[in-house]
């Protein structure tokens, strides 16, 4: 990321054209440290990969440092040297991590990423959410880099993971070759043929049933409503003033209004859909979104819905829940680290609360019971290089990434060390042998052992996949998860759990740049905005399709 590092690669990189000259007859080289300092592929060519210097036990003769950028991570210190768990990962590649962390706001995490990208200063590996207009821009521009052509035989693991990607081919194919590793979500574990997003409803049990309400699994909005409404009234928790019957910020809260009513309309896909005859079409001018932005307002303005939504960031209003004690009903994640070490231990340690007498999880679902949203893409982020890589960091890189994908890597990753922190029982089952518990500033179990497994530079498989079979959840956690993905796939078909817009995702033009936006934030500043709604959205329309019907026409001529 320095300049000085720059610098140094472009002197040693004239050398090298001079000192080569006259015996490489201008052929691409590739795979050696004394290679060059820059991608020569960025530059439109192909090359081929070549073996590192990894000796017969697995060791690496020549140490790399490796720029690297990670979301997720912030508020804990990075040292990979306080610790077994981040010596390991140096020691086994003869590596240097220089970690730089990020919020999980795009505000942050990826709006650093593209001024370093344009101003040509980003880390050798970057952590990306990942947005196809942009790579493809990057890809026209050589701002990142294009993976040799025959990277797939060579890091054959990691190649596996993206198989499990339906939009890495997609986007190979539009690209003519690979420029980013997508962040596979499901791999080993797939809880379910059609994934779904994992999104739970968190409720205080113990207000529900001082209300009178019955405990179930699956509540509507108009039920979520209702409850609200008696948490307002009744303040089982006798909260206050500071009382919050429903906590969501404004990303999430489309999946309630508009979602339920029409889900076309959320914010997943960017409101852009095929309609019965195969035609593209924009469903925030539908009326249905109007009917469901009417539902919103509703919320907001009675009182049930947090009054200061609009500004929460990632995790402020599911922090009122288990930190604050302040919130009845929040929309979350629904992974292990959420349900356990946030929710469960959060209660506790924060309030004093028995989990088991405090929580209640469930399934949000539309007014017919059924499951509305849009079929997940299995991947969550994904991973960049710089163009400025070197041949040597690079393969390292990769070398890592491939291992992370493996059975000891995920094990690695996920449970630390066999024999010290995990076995395996007679019935080939992993039993975890750390204590049951998250101590000091720890996130996670075994970041209470290991600091440094809180700031895991971040493999290719998110730990979404291990989580059906780590001990360091519980059976009755890993049960919840598993429960709630084969309810989703029952309660939803086609027409409530809709198929991906491949065709619109994975479309890069000037028109789809420029009718960009985020739909979460305009519906909220729709239901916020003085005046009457309908005509305000009628307004909005009209304003918007200035800039969408030119995309439409597009998509509907492809």
């Amino acid at each position: 990321m320095k300049k000085s590092k720059k610098l140094i690669a472009a002197l040693l990189a004239s050398l090298m054209v001079l000192s080569t000259a006259a015996c490489s007859n201008g052929e691409n080289q590739s795979g050696t440290s004394q290679q060059s300092g820059t991608n020569s592929s960025a530059a439109g060519e192909t090359s081929s990969v070549e073996t590192s210097d990894t000796g017969e036990e697995g060791t690496y003769d020549t140490h790399v440092d490796l720029s690297w950028y990670k979301e997720g991570i912030t508020g804990h210190e990075i040292n990979y040297d306080g610790d077994a768990y981040g010596q390991f990962w140096q020691d086994k590649f003869n590596v240097t991590f220089d970690l730089t962390a990020a919020t999980m706001d795009d505000s942050d995490w990826n709006e650093r990423l593209r001024i370093w990208i344009n101003s040509g200063d980003m880390p050798d590996v970057a952590h990306w959410g990942f947005n196809y207009g942009e790579l493809a821009d990057y890809a026209a521009q050589d701002a990142v880099y294009r993976f040799p052509d025959d990277w797939k035989e060579r890091w054959p693991n990691v190649a596996a993971s993206q198989e499990y990607v339906p939009g890495a081919a997609v986007a190979e194919e539009k690209l003519g070759g690979t420029y980013v590793l997508f962040r596979t979500i499901f791999a080993n574990h797939r809880p379910s043929e059609r994934l779904s997003y994992h999104a739970l409803l968190y409720m205080r049990k113990d207000w529900m049933e001082a209300c009178g309400v019955e405990i179930k699994d699956t509540y509507s909005p108009s039920e979520l409503e209702e409850i609200a409404t008696k948490f307002k009234e009744m303040d089982p928790g006798n909260v206050g003033s500071q009382l919050v019957p429903i906590s969501i910020r404004t990303y999430d809260v489309p999946k309630i209004y508009p979602g339920t009513v029409f889900p076309e309309s959320i914010n997943v896909g960017d409101g852009y859909y095929k309609d019965e005859n195969g035609q593209f079409q924009w469903a925030p001018a539908d009326e249905r979104t109007l009917e469901g932005l009417e539902k919103y307002q509703n919320l907001y303005t009675s009182g049930l819905l947090d009054p200061e939504f609009y500004t929460l960031t990632r995790y402020e209003g599911t922090e009122k829940f288990y930190i604050g004690g302040t919130a009845g009903i929040v929309l979350d994640d629904g992974m292990g680290y959420m349900i356990q070490s946030r929710m469960e231990d959060g209660l506790q340690k924060n309030l004093g609360l028995d989990p088991d007498e405090a929580l209640h999880i469930a399934q949000l679902v539309g007014e017919d019971g059924k499951y509305y949203y849009r079929e997940d893409m299995n991947f969550y982020g994904s991973i960049i290089f710089s163009p400025d890589i070197t041949d040597e960091q690079f393969e390292r890189a990769m070398d890592i990434l491939d291992f992370c994908c493996t059975e000891e890597g995920q094990e690695i990753i996920n449970m630390g060390f066999e024999g010290e922190d995990w076995e395996l029982d007679e019935n080939g089952e992993y039993v975890s042998l750390l204590p049951n518990e998250i101590t000091g500033n720890a996130s996670s179990i075994l970041g209470s052992k290991y600091p440094s497994a809180d700031v895991f530079f971040g493999g290719i498989i998110l730990g979404d996949d291990f989580q059906f079979v780590t001990p360091n959840y519980t059976k009755e956690t890993r049960d919840i998860i598993s429960h709630f993905y084969e309810l989703r796939d029952e309660l939803s078909d086609e027409t409530t759990l809709l198929p991906r817009e491949y065709d619109y995702e994975f479309y890069s033009s000037r028109a789809k740049t420029q009718a960009n936006m985020d739909l979460s934030e305009e519906y909220a500043q729709l239901i916020l905005k003085d005046g009457d709604l309908e005509t305000n959205w009628k307004n909005w329309v009209d304003e918007k399709m200035q800039l969408v019907q030119p995309l439409l026409d597009e998509l509907n001529q492809q």
